[in-house]
């Protein structure tokens, strides 16, 4: 968004006349970046992290190792879509502070109500709704049916599958991309 506030944005149009390919640029390489900070960052505290808890005496749930590889990948996963959220948002608002913002609104402020402040039912919607429902992804533990425990408040569990969660946050980055790119077609630079 700095290109708006400076002007810059001209430029890169000149450059580069057809709107929905600059936009489509830049996402690509915000996704990228990402989705490798993301996996390698997910690689070291999984891998550290679990070494350490153990050290230290705390009792870690064994899971398999493709378990952990869902968990790494999905993390570099869920970065990437939480960074076309955000891009799209920045598209449509020029604006950092607000684009950022809204994202974490977007992202962050649903998981947090889910998991402490909201009743069961309102929180498992929104864990189903909103981008939050792509931390599934890092859920590690199995939901069981014959458990008859409140799964969602208490211990972290979701609505969604993983994968479901994930397609969540895709949907809401898709939305955003896409109106952004409405946006930028229609709007003068």
């Amino acid at each position: 968004t700095a290109e708006y506030r400076r002007g810059l944005i001209r430029v890169t149009l000149a450059a580069s006349p057809r709107r929905g390919r600059v936009l489509a640029a830049k996402a690509a390489v915000i996704a990228a970046v990402a989705f490798v900070t993301g996996l390698a960052a997910a690689a070291v505290v999984v891998t550290v992290g679990q070494r350490e808890l153990r050290a230290d005496g705390v009792g870690v749930y064994p899971v398999t190792w493709l378990t952990e590889l869902r968990v790494i990948a999905g993390t570099g996963v869920v970065l990437a879509g939480a960074a076309l959220l955000a891009l799209g948002l920045g598209a449509l608002l020029r604006r950092s502070a607000g684009a950022v913002s809204a994202a974490i609104v977007l992202v962050v402020l649903p998981y947090l109500l889910a998991f402490g402040v909201l009743p069961q039912g309102a929180g498992a919607w929104l864990l189903r709704v909103t981008p939050a429902a792509a931390f599934a992804v890092q859920q590690t533990l199995p939901q069981y049916p014959q458990v008859s425990d409140v799964y969602v408040s208490s211990a972290g569990y979701f609505p969604l599958s993983a994968w479901a969660g994930l397609a969540v946050l895709g949907a809401w980055a898709a939305l955003a991309l896409g109106l952004a790119a409405l946006a930028l077609r229609r709007r003068d630079a």
